[in-house]
Protein backbone atom coordinates (compact mmCIF):
# COMPACT_ATOMS: atom_id res chain seq x y z
CA UNK A 1 0.00 0.00 0.00
CA UNK A 2 1.18 3.68 -0.75
CA UNK A 3 1.76 5.64 1.58
CA UNK A 4 -1.25 8.15 1.21
CA UNK A 5 -3.93 5.66 0.84
CA UNK A 6 -2.22 4.65 4.44
CA UNK A 7 -2.51 8.26 5.73
CA UNK A 8 -6.30 8.35 4.43
CA UNK A 9 -7.38 4.86 5.68
CA UNK A 10 -5.57 5.74 9.09
CA UNK A 11 -7.15 9.02 9.92
CA UNK A 12 -10.76 7.41 8.55
CA UNK A 13 -10.88 4.03 11.25
CA UNK A 14 -9.04 6.45 13.72
CA UNK A 15 -11.97 8.52 13.36
CA UNK A 16 -14.41 5.95 13.88
CA UNK A 17 -12.75 4.31 16.62
CA UNK A 18 -12.97 7.89 18.24
CA UNK A 19 -16.27 8.15 17.51
CA UNK A 20 -17.16 4.83 18.71
CA UNK A 21 -15.48 4.98 21.79
CA UNK A 22 -16.72 8.76 22.32
CA UNK A 23 -20.63 6.49 22.06
CA UNK A 24 -19.45 4.06 24.73
CA UNK A 25 -18.52 6.59 27.32
CA UNK A 26 -21.99 8.33 26.47
CA UNK A 27 -23.80 5.41 27.15
CA UNK A 28 -21.82 2.88 29.77
CA UNK A 29 -24.18 1.96 32.74
CA UNK A 30 -26.94 -0.46 30.91
CA UNK A 31 -28.95 -2.44 32.99
CA UNK A 32 -30.62 -4.39 29.93
CA UNK A 33 -28.29 -5.04 27.25
CA UNK A 34 -28.59 -6.35 23.78
CA UNK A 35 -27.67 -9.79 22.43
CA UNK A 36 -23.86 -9.96 22.78
CA UNK A 37 -23.69 -11.74 19.40
CA UNK A 38 -25.47 -10.74 16.57
CA UNK A 39 -24.77 -11.00 12.60
CA UNK A 40 -22.65 -7.16 12.68
CA UNK A 41 -20.70 -8.47 15.90
CA UNK A 42 -19.94 -12.03 13.96
CA UNK A 43 -18.97 -9.47 10.95
CA UNK A 44 -16.70 -7.08 13.00
CA UNK A 45 -15.24 -9.92 14.69
CA UNK A 46 -14.24 -11.49 11.20
CA UNK A 47 -13.12 -8.34 10.32
CA UNK A 48 -10.53 -7.94 13.33
CA UNK A 49 -9.50 -11.23 12.68
CA UNK A 50 -8.10 -10.96 9.01
CA UNK A 51 -6.82 -7.25 10.56
CA UNK A 52 -4.96 -9.23 13.11
CA UNK A 53 -3.86 -11.85 10.32
CA UNK A 54 -2.47 -9.03 7.59
CA UNK A 55 -0.38 -8.10 10.10
CA UNK A 56 2.13 -10.82 9.01
CA UNK A 57 2.26 -9.12 5.65
CA UNK A 58 2.93 -5.61 6.23
CA UNK A 59 5.96 -4.08 7.50
CA UNK A 60 6.12 -0.37 7.00
CA UNK A 61 5.36 1.57 10.37
CA UNK A 62 2.49 3.29 8.43
CA UNK A 63 1.11 -0.24 7.90
CA UNK A 64 0.93 -0.75 11.86
CA UNK A 65 -0.25 2.74 12.80
CA UNK A 66 -3.51 1.72 9.93
CA UNK A 67 -3.64 -1.97 11.62
CA UNK A 68 -3.65 -0.39 15.26
CA UNK A 69 -6.79 2.38 14.41
CA UNK A 70 -8.56 -0.38 12.52
CA UNK A 71 -8.11 -2.90 15.51
CA UNK A 72 -9.24 0.16 17.85
CA UNK A 73 -12.24 1.00 15.62
CA UNK A 74 -13.35 -3.06 15.74
CA UNK A 75 -13.06 -3.10 19.59
CA UNK A 76 -14.91 0.46 20.14
CA UNK A 77 -17.59 -1.24 18.10
CA UNK A 78 -17.52 -4.16 20.40
CA UNK A 79 -17.77 -1.79 23.77
CA UNK A 80 -20.63 0.11 21.98
CA UNK A 81 -23.88 -1.95 22.97
CA UNK A 82 -27.90 -1.12 22.77
CA UNK A 83 -29.80 -1.11 25.97
CA UNK A 84 -31.29 0.65 28.67
CA UNK A 85 -30.45 2.31 31.62
CA UNK A 86 -31.84 4.69 34.54
CA UNK A 87 -32.73 7.58 32.46
CA UNK A 88 -32.96 6.24 29.18
CA UNK A 89 -32.12 4.09 25.68
CA UNK A 90 -29.15 3.81 23.80
CA UNK A 91 -28.92 2.70 20.70
CA UNK A 92 -25.55 2.64 18.70
CA UNK A 93 -23.23 5.09 21.09
CA UNK A 94 -26.62 7.55 21.22
CA UNK A 95 -28.33 8.14 24.24
CA UNK A 96 -32.12 8.89 24.15
CA UNK A 97 -33.05 10.14 27.73
CA UNK A 98 -37.12 8.96 28.96
CA UNK A 99 -38.12 12.94 29.19
CA UNK A 100 -37.58 13.47 25.78
CA UNK A 101 -39.76 10.58 24.30
CA UNK A 102 -42.92 10.95 22.94
CA UNK A 103 -44.84 7.67 22.61
CA UNK A 104 -43.08 3.81 23.52
CA UNK A 105 -44.60 0.62 22.35
CA UNK A 106 -43.00 -2.87 22.42
CA UNK A 107 -42.98 -6.29 20.30
CA UNK A 108 -42.38 -10.05 21.20
CA UNK A 109 -40.84 -11.77 18.11
CA UNK A 110 -39.61 -15.20 18.60
CA UNK A 111 -36.23 -14.83 20.64
CA UNK A 112 -36.28 -11.29 20.53
CA UNK A 113 -37.80 -8.47 22.42
CA UNK A 114 -38.66 -4.96 20.27
CA UNK A 115 -38.95 -1.66 21.80
CA UNK A 116 -40.06 0.77 19.37
CA UNK A 117 -40.35 4.40 20.89
CA UNK A 118 -40.81 8.00 19.22
CA UNK A 119 -38.89 10.95 20.33
CA UNK A 120 -40.55 14.46 20.54
CA UNK A 121 -40.67 15.83 17.62
CA UNK A 122 -40.49 13.07 15.37
CA UNK A 123 -42.81 11.38 13.01
CA UNK A 124 -44.22 7.74 14.13
CA UNK A 125 -43.68 6.45 10.77
CA UNK A 126 -40.00 5.90 11.71
CA UNK A 127 -39.80 4.95 15.66
CA UNK A 128 -36.30 4.05 16.88
CA UNK A 129 -36.10 0.46 17.33
CA UNK A 130 -34.49 -1.48 20.17
CA UNK A 131 -34.01 -5.10 20.34
CA UNK A 132 -33.21 -6.81 23.39
CA UNK A 133 -33.45 -11.07 24.71
CA UNK A 134 -36.76 -12.28 25.27
CA UNK A 135 -35.81 -13.76 28.55
CA UNK A 136 -36.15 -10.23 29.96
CA UNK A 137 -39.40 -9.25 28.48
CA UNK A 138 -41.40 -8.84 31.41
CA UNK A 139 -38.76 -7.28 33.77
CA UNK A 140 -38.28 -5.13 31.23
CA UNK A 141 -41.92 -3.81 30.84
CA UNK A 142 -42.41 -3.23 34.36
CA UNK A 143 -39.42 -1.27 34.29
CA UNK A 144 -40.83 0.58 30.69
CA UNK A 145 -44.37 1.23 32.79
CA UNK A 146 -42.49 2.12 36.37
CA UNK A 147 -40.19 5.13 34.39
CA UNK A 148 -42.47 6.17 31.69
CA UNK A 149 -46.16 4.58 31.78
CA UNK A 150 -47.98 6.92 30.52
CA UNK A 151 -46.52 7.71 27.49
CA UNK A 152 -47.33 3.84 25.86
CA UNK A 153 -49.16 4.07 23.18
CA UNK A 154 -49.84 1.38 20.38
CA UNK A 155 -48.12 1.92 17.29
CA UNK A 156 -47.91 0.44 13.82
CA UNK A 157 -44.96 -1.93 13.55
CA UNK A 158 -42.83 -2.35 10.63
Amino acid sequence: MDQFSNIILTAIFAALAVWLFYGYVRTRGLIYKDKLWSWSRIFFLVAGAVTLLSAFVYTSVLDWIRLGSMLLCVVGFFLTRDGIREDGFAISGRFYPFANVHSYDYGNYKDQFRIYFVMEGESFDAPNILTLPSKQKDEIIAFLKNKMGKKYTRMKKG
